[in-house]
């Protein structure tokens, strides 16, 4: 894990400490995601680091402060206002937090729903995210996602949407569009794929 800036990570500790363990595991998870990927670890750590920036706001907080920075609000995050917490943290971020890698914020933004057209390092910290071995009850497809991480990201990911949009609706849960659509891409692509292959 590299070392963050000091006013981000003055940010981190002033967390709760279930909160920031949640981080540190999710920064190890992350770690092991990129590695094979070849991508940038700093880049990754940090989007790792900072994405739960505001997890511990209350839903009115949330809200009232997407409204206040322009973030906007769907229907299904104005009745799940925690949604919103990756939205509001990647907007501080780019504020007067001076964060400006534009992947790096949009790994924040999307680590709660996933969204279409996400880059690598937005990929990778959702599924980091996922992968904390403390929310492995709350997933019982998990370990399948686990296996696929390693070898195929997009697989992974199409696996983890699939299942958990699964689970919500058996909940009488609202679905996010946001995960719909990134799991209609990715469901897309894979079968564009499949009949690109030529004929054995």
């Amino acid at each position: 894990m590299v070392s963050l800036p000091a006013h981000l990570q003055g940010a981190l500790d002033a967390l709760p400490r279930g909160l920031q363990a949640h981080i540190e595991r999710v920064r190890v998870e992350a770690s092991a995601l990129a590695a094979p990927l070849a991508l940038d670890a700093a880049r990754v750590d940090m989007a790792a680091a900072v994405h739960d920036l505001c997890r511990s706001m209350r839903g009115e907080e949330l809200l009232a402060e997407a409204r206040h920075r322009g973030v906007p609000v769907n229907d299904v995050e104005e009745q799940e206002p925690l949604l919103l917490h990756g939205p509001v943290a990647a907007a501080r971020l780019r504020g007067e937090m001076g964060v400006d890698d534009v992947e790096v914020v949009e790994a924040v933004h999307w680590h709660s729903t996933a969204a279409p057209g996400l880059h690598a390092i937005g990929k990778v910290v959702f599924l980091a995210d996922k992968l904390d071995p403390a929310k492995s009850a709350r997933y019982s497809f998990i370990e399948a996602v686990r296996a696929l991480a390693g070898e195929d990201l997009d697989g992974a990911l199409e696996a983890f949407l699939s299942g958990e949009l699964q689970r919500l609706i058996r909940g009488g849960h609202l679905l996010h569009p946001a995960s719909l659509e990134a799991r209609n891409e990715l469901v897309a692509a894979a079968a564009s794929r499949v009949s690109l292959r030529p004929p054995s």
